[in-house]
This record gives structure tokens, sequence and C-alpha cells, in this order.
């Protein structure tokens, strides 16, 4: 068991992911996100429980792979893979969109 099991996080986060994963998107929306509770763009995927809060970054790989339109996303695939990038002015892992 990963340590992670125990409490979870509310969101999809690089250490979910073993090298690159196709995955098929199944909605995407919005939801309040984080401890000031901004409201962002998620994508939830058939593969895991829960959601993926979208980067502007991930947000145009998806769209250069699946157009503009986010309602015919539902269906497709995504390949994720787990990478870093720097935050705050410190390096962080992240979670990224592979251009196929």
């Amino acid at each position: 068991m990963r340590a992670n099991d125990l409490c979870p996080p509310p969101h999809l986060e690089a250490a979910d992911l073993d090298g690159d994963t196709e995955v098929t998107v199944k909605s995407v929306g919005h939801a309040e996100v984080g401890e000031e509770k901004a409201k962002k763009g998620i994508i939830l995927f058939k593969e895991f429980p829960r959601s993926m809060v979208v980067n502007r970054t991930n947000l145009r790989r998806i769209a250069t792979q699946h157009g503009e339109e986010t309602d015919k996303w539902v269906g497709k695939t995504v390949t994720l893979f787990p990478s870093e990038t720097d935050f705050a002015g410190r390096t962080v892992p992240c979670i990224r969109v592979r251009i196929i």
C-alpha cells in the first residue's frame, strides 16, 4: 500500500502515475480547488477515481490533439506522464500530457 492510499489527495497527482499512462476522458468541468476555493477546470478519467486539475499547458496539449470543444473530448484518450515544473521558486512534481 502507498502512503497516499491512507489519506488520498483530492486530485490526481504525478505520484499516481507510473510513467506514461494512457487514459480516457470521462468528463470535463469545473470545481472549487485548494484552500482558496478557486474555480478551476478539471478532467475526470475513467482510469482514476480523482480528477486532474487542468493547467494552461495541458489544456493546450489536449486541444491540439482533440480540438477546442471540450465536450468532444469525452471518450478520447490522452497520455499522461509525471514531470517537474518550477512553482513559487522551487521545483515540484506535476502531470503533463504527451502530444502524440
